[in-house]
C-alpha cells in the first residue's frame, strides 16, 4: 500500500495499486486524455510530484520507505497493477534518477524529503484567509460589488483575485486603466481599506501585437529574452515544415493538428507558420486562448536563463506600484492554444535552454528539446517571480506570496499550489481533500482546489450542467475546506458559464425568483449563506492554529492539514479495517480532527460515520460561532470519547443556528500537561471580530480537567508577539470527565 503521489493522489489516499502519469498538462476538468473524469488516476494533471510512500511494506519492521523520481520529462509508474508486488517506473527522457528515504514514521520521512527539495519561508497571514476569484470580474464595478457584497453580508474575505480581465488587451504586466479599470490604484486602496488584498493573473506569454507603450514586448526583443524558433535536428535534419504535426487530447480523443493550416480563434491568430518555423532569428510564435475568441498571440520568455528570470522579475514593478499585494501565476506549463504546440504546451521539438544540466549559460550543449525538460519551465517561472518580487523596492521588508497552477517538486519554495481547472461535480469534491493531503505528504504547505468548482458541471456543454454550483455541493465544499490551507472560491463567470458562486448570491438569486426553485430545494438555497458564513468565521477564529502550523513547516516540513497516517501512526487499524477514514477525515496540525461530509444528502440522510484514532481520547469540538454577535464562545466539553471509537453522527444540512456546528463534525485531541495526564485543549476566539475582513490574532487556550467539576477553571494563555485582545480570566466550568 502506498500514499502520496502528489496532485494525482485524489481518488483514494491509500492505494493498493495504481497507474500514474506525471506530465504537466492543461487538463481542464481532469478528463482530456482518457475521457473518464477526475476519478481516473491515469490522467496527467497540472503539477508533477512523483513521490510516494509505502506503508506497512515490511510488516515486521517499523521502518517506512518512500521514493522520489527526479526527472523533468514524463514519468510513468505502474504500482502493482500489471505485476502484483512490483513497482515499475519509466522516464520518457533522461536518466532514471531516484531517491529512496527510510525512517521510523511518515512524519520523519516528510522531514527528510522536504530537507532535500526545500521548504517554504513563512508566508503572510492573509494567505490563510478566505479568498474570492472569478474569471468574469472584468470591470472595476464588478470587483468592488463582489467585495462589498462580502462585507455587507458579514462574510470575512482576505483576498480578491482579478483574472486577465485586468489587462490591457491581454498584455501581461499591464492594466486597462483607460476603460474597464480606471484609477486602479484608487480601486486597490479601496479594497485594502475593506481589509482585502488584491492579486492578478500573470501568464508567461507576451502579447506580440505591436504597441508603443508595451515596454515588456520591446525589451524582450531588444535584449533577446524570448525563446527563439529553433527545432530539434536528430542528425537527419529537422522535420520538414509541411510534415509538422502537433498532438493533443480532448475528451479522450487524440488530435493531430496541422500548424500550417490550423489556427486559433482569437484575434491575431493568423500567421505564416512557414516563416517562423526553425528560424533561429525569429522568436517562437505561440498564442494563449482564454475561451472562445478570447486570447492573443504571443512570444514566451526564456525563463530557463538566469538573465531572463531577472528581467521577468523586474516587470512586476508597475502593477505592484499600483497596489497589488500578491500574484496568481497561471497557465504555467506554459499553457498554449493547441494549434501552436504539443499537448497545449511548447512544441516537443522546440529547442530550449536547460540550466539544470550545466552551470554554463547560453552554451550550445545547454539546448534541449522542450519535451526532455518539460516541467523545468514552470519551475523556473515561479522562481523568477518569487525572486523578482523580493527585489522590488515597494516590497521591501514585506513577505510575498504566489499561488501557482502547477510546476514540479520543490516549487513549493517559491509558491503555493492550486490544482487547476476543476468542475462543480461531486467527483471533483470527492478527490479535492485527498489532493491536499497527498500533496502535504510531499511537503507542500499551501495547497487547495477551486472551492465550488471552476467550470460548470457540464464544462463547455451548456446543456449538460447548470449556471451555478448546486447549493448543496457548495455548502459541503465550504465545510470540507473550512480548515484546509488554501481556501479560494473561484469560478468561470464569462458569458454562457456560471452566473455566480459567492455564497450570498444564492440568497439573492432565490429571493429574486423563489418560484423558479423547486420547493424541496428551497431550504438548500437559503442555507448556503448562513452555513458558509459560519464556517468561514470559524476558520478565522482558528487562524492562529493554521498560522502556527505554517510557521512550523519552515523547520519540520510538515503540512498544515495532515493525513491521519502522519499524526496517528500508532493506530495500525488505519492501514486495515479503518482505512476508509483516510479519504474523509484530516487533522489540522496535531490538534483538531475535521470530518467533512463528502456525499449528497440523499445518500445517507446527511449522516456519516466517524472513527477516532487510538490511543488518544477525544472531545467534541466546543467552540461556537454566533453569526449575529462579534464574540464567539465555548460551550462545556461533553464526555470524553476513547480513541478507537466508531460511531455515526447526524450532519444534515440545516440553517438553524443551534445546529450549524454539527454540519461538519470536529473533535479535539486530549493532550498531556506537565502536571496532569488529564488535559483537554480547546481553541477559543476571545478577541472582537473585525468585520472589515480581518481577525485579531487568536489565543491558544488550555483547560485542565483535573479541577473540580462545576467550578471555574483557570485558562493558560499564550500571547503571540504584538497581540492585543480582550481576555477573560476564567473559562466555563467543565462537566465530569
Amino acid at each position: 500500500m502506498a500514499k502520496g503521489w502528489g496532485e494525482q493522489g485524489g481518488k483514494e489516499l491509500l492505494k493498493k495499486s495504481t497507474l500514474m502519469n506525471y506530465f504537466n498538462f492543461d487538463n481542464m476538468t481532469y478528463s482530456s486524455v482518457y475521457g473518464q473524469g477526475p476519478l481516473d488516476e491515469r490522467e496527467p494533471l497540472y503539477h508533477s510530484e512523483p513521490f510516494w510512500l509505502e506503508l506497512n511494506g515490511l510488516p515486521n519492521y517499523k521502518s517506512q520507505v518512500a521514493t522520489f523520481v527526479d526527472n523533468y520529462s514524463q514519468i510513468c509508474v505502474d504500482f502493482c497493477v500489471n505485476h502484483a508486488g512490483e513497482i515499475n517506473v519509466g522516464t520518457r527522457f533522461g536518466p532514471l534518477q531516484y531517491f529512496v528515504f527510510a525512517d521510523d514514521s511518515v512524519a520523519e520521512i516528510i522531514q527528510l524529503y522536504s530537507s532535500i527539495i526545500g521548504r517554504a519561508r513563512l508566508k503572510p497571514r492573509y494567505v490563510l484567509g478566505h479568498h474570492q476569484g472569478c474569471y468574469g470580474y472584468d470591470t472595476r464595478n464588478k470587483v468592488l460589488k463582489a467585495a462589498y457584497g462580502y462585507v455587507k453580508r458579514d462574510i470575512p474575505l482576505d483576498g480578491m483575485h482579478i483574472d486577465v480581465d485586468l489587462q490591457d488587451n491581454y498584455r501581461t504586466f499591464t492594466i486597462d486603466s483607460e476603460r474597464r479599470f480606471a484609477r486602479p490604484k484608487e480601486m486597490f486602496d479601496e479594497l485594502r481599506e475593506l481589509g482585502i488584498k488584491s492579486c492578478t493573473n500573470i501568464t508567461p506569454v507576451i502579447n506580440l501585437n505591436p504597441s508603443d507603450t508595451y515596454n515588456t514586448l520591446q525589451e524582450g526583443h531588444k535584449y533577446g529574452h524570448f525563446i527563439m524558433d529553433k527545432r530539434y535536428d536528430d542528425g537527419n535534419g529537422v522535420v520538414p515544415v509541411h510534415k509538422v504535426e502537433y498532438i493533443c487530447y480532448e475528451r479522450g480523443v487524440k488530435l493531430f493538428i496541422d500548424p500550417v493550416n490550423e489556427k486559433g480563434q482569437f484575434p491575431g491568430s493568423e500567421y505564416d507558420f512557414t516563416k517562423y518555423y526553425n528560424n533561429p532569428k525569429e522568436a517562437y510564435r505561440g498564442g494563449v486562448g482564454y475561451g472562445g475568441t478570447l486570447g492573443a498571440p504571443g512570444h514566451y520568455p526564456n525563463l530557463n536563463n538566469a538573465n531572463t528570470r531577472k528581467w521577468w522579475g523586474e516587470q512586476y514593478k508597475y502593477i505592484f506600484d499600483q497596489g497589488l499585494e500578491f500574484i496568481w501565476q497561471d497557465m504555467t506549463t506554459p499553457a498554449i492554444a493547441k494549434e501552436y504546440g504539443d499537448m497545449k504546451g511548447l512544441p516537443f521539438r522546440l529547442m530550449v535552454e536547460s540550466d539544470c544540466w550545466s552551470g554554463k549559460d547560453d552554451s550550445p550543449e545547454q539546448m534541449k528539446p522542450a519535451i526532455e525538460i518539460w516541467s523545468l519551465y514552470s519551475y523556473n517561472l515561479h522562481k523568477a517571480t518569487y525572486e523578482g518580487l523580493n527585489k522590488l523596492k515597494s516590497r521591501k521588508n514585506k513577505r510575498n506570496f504566489i499561488i501557482g497552477r502547477g510546476s514540479y517538486a520543490g516549487a513549493n519554495k517559491w509558491a503555493g499550489l492550486w490544482t487547476g481547472d476543476n468542475a462543480s461535480t461531486w467527483d471533483h469534491l470527492h478527490i479535492s481533500v485527498n489532493q491536499v493531503l497527498s500533496l502535504g505528504i510531499s511537503g507542500n504547505e499551501i495547497v487547495g482546489t477551486d472551492v465550488g468548482g471552476f467550470m460548470p458541471a457540464g464544462g463547455f456543454n451548456k446543456s449538460a450542467g447548470g449556471r451555478w454550483a448546486e447549493p448543496e455541493l457548495l455548502i459541503r465544499w465550504y465545510c470540507a475546506y473550512s480548515m484546509l490551507p488554501w481556501f479560494r472560491n473561484h469560478y468561470h463567470g464569462k458569458r454562457g458559464m456560471k452566473l455566480f458562486q459567492e455564497p450570498y448570491a444564492f440568497t439573492d438569486h432565490f429571493n429574486s425568483n423563489p418560484s423558479g426553485v423547486p420547493e424541496k430545494e428551497r431550504y438548500l438555497w437559503l442555507s448556503v449563506e448562513p452555513i458558509c458564513r459560519y464556517y468561514v468565521k470559524l476558520r478565522y477564529s482558528l487562524l492562529q492554529l493554521l498560522y502556527d502550523a505554517m510557521f512550523e513547516h519552515q523547520f519540520n516540513g510538515l503540512p498544515i492539514a495532515r493525513s491521519l497516517v502522519i499524526t496517528d501512526s500508532e493506530d495500525s487499524s488505519l492501514l486495515g479495517e479503518q482505512d476508509w477514514v483516510l479519504d474523509n477525515e484530516y487533522m489540522v496540525r496535531n490538534d483538531l480532527l475535521v470530518c467533512p461530509v463528502m456525499h449528497r444528502q440523499s445518500v445517507a440522510g446527511g449522516h456519516r460515520s466517524i472513527y477516532l484514532p487510538q490511543p488518544d481520547s477525544w472531545y467534541k469540538f466546543n467552540l461556537r460561532i454566533d453569526n449575529d454577535c462579534p464574540r464567539h464562545h465555548g460551550v462545556p466539553l461533553e464526555k470524553r470519547i476513547p480513541g478507537g471509537s466508531k460511531f455515526e453522527v447526524d450532519a444534515h444540512i440545516a440553517s438553524e443556528p443551534a445546529f450549524l456546528a454539527n454540519i461538519t463534525p470536529m473533535f479535539v485531541r486530549e493532550g498531556t500537561s506537565p502536571s496532569s495526564p488529564k488535559m483537554a485543549m480547546i481553541l477559543r476566539s476571545l478577541g472582537p471580530y473585525d468585520t472589515a475582513g480581518g481577525i485579531i490574532p487568536q489565543i491558544e487556550v488550555r483547560q485542565y480537567t483535573d479541577h473540580k467539576p462545576g467550578k471555574p477553571n483557570p485558562i493558560f494563555i499564550h500571547l503571540y508577539p504584538g497581540q492585543k485582545t480582550n481576555v477573560r480570566h476564567n473559562a466555563p466550568a467543565l462537566p465530569e470527565a
